[in-house]
């Protein structure tokens, strides 16, 4: 029977003979723990913060109706695409992801432009949802300043800085101290689950104006402009924002510093992925 360090040194050993396998060499250091990439996977995928972001849409584009039964069908087929990819990410966890999944598997014929391709659509989305989160993340800052201090107006440009300031802020910790990310990761996962649970509870017991039962659940609202079907389809852009991470882009690239990866990072994809449309 092997000791813990032997156990520890066997897994890092077999992790690092399939990456050879595969035509790739470990370089990074296997810092993460299994509760701090649980967190960190949870921080993108936590479906209520990003659903509260983008609130506006639902509420205009559909009201309740949409809000719920999109979210119900968005979580759906969310969870297909989340388990799909976890069982590739189980058979090849490469830090590229999907562009080095395209590479491995694809014809060789058409491996490399397909993987190219591949690629140049996952950055654009990183960049896309990064700029889109940093955005959130100030409006979130702001809107808490003005709902504390009532005479504060707030400037296009305040929200443009402070989204900077939030950019670089996270560069500075990922560049300064990744040894940090594993502390950080688990912090983040037991705040979200508190926050969720403080701010549904405030709600439900402050709040004397509650809507009917069929306010919520049938009473179509359209405040767009457009077409019902039209302010449906628009509705359903709430759901699939909170939901939209689900191709675990960067858990695989966390794969090469958790030990044991291709038997935990699909969970690292698929339960937060599946806890998301619980706590939304």
């Amino acid at each position: 029977m092997m000791s813990s360090d032997e156990k520890v040194i066997h897994e890092y050993v077999e992790e690092d003979t399939k990456l050879e396998n595969l035509g790739y060499q470990q370089e990074l250091k296997r810092s993460f723990g299994l509760l701090g990439m649980i967190g960190f996977a949870f921080s993108i995928v936590t479906s209520w913060t990003a659903l509260g972001g983008v609130l506006i849409v639902g509420v205009q584009s559909g009201g309740p109706p949409v809000m719920i039964y999109s979210w119900i069908g968005v979580s759906i087929f969310g969870l297909a695409v989340a388990y799909s990819m976890a069982e590739m990410c189980s058979a090849y966890p490469l830090a590229g992801g999907q562009y080095s999944w395209v590479a491995v598997i694809a014809p060789p014929s058409i491996a490399r432009g397909m993987s190219w391709v591949t690629g140049w659509f996952m950055i654009v989305g990183i960049l896309a949802m990064g700029a889109t989160n940093n955005f959130i993340g100030a409006n979130f800052i702001l809107g808490q300043a003005n709902l504390s201090f009532p005479s504060y107006a707030i400037e296009r440009w305040h929200t443009v800085l402070l989204a900077y300031m939030i950019a670089l802020l996270s560069t500075a910790v990922n560049i300064y101290g990744p040894h940090l990310l594993d502390r950080i990761s688990r912090f983040i996962l037991i705040w979200n689950i508190l926050a969720f649970i403080i701010v549904i509870v405030t709600i439900l017991a402050t709040n004397d104006h509650k809507q009917p039962a069929s306010f919520v659940f049938h009473d179509f609202q359209n405040f767009t402009g457009f077409s019902t079907g039209f302010a449906a389809i628009l509705g359903l852009l709430q759901s699939s924002f909170g939901m939209c991470c689900y191709d675990v882009r960067i858990f695989e690239s966390l794969s090469s510093k958790i030990r044991n990866s291709s038997h935990f990072m699909p969970c690292f994809g698929s339960i937060p992925t599946l806890c998301s449309p619980t706590n939304s």
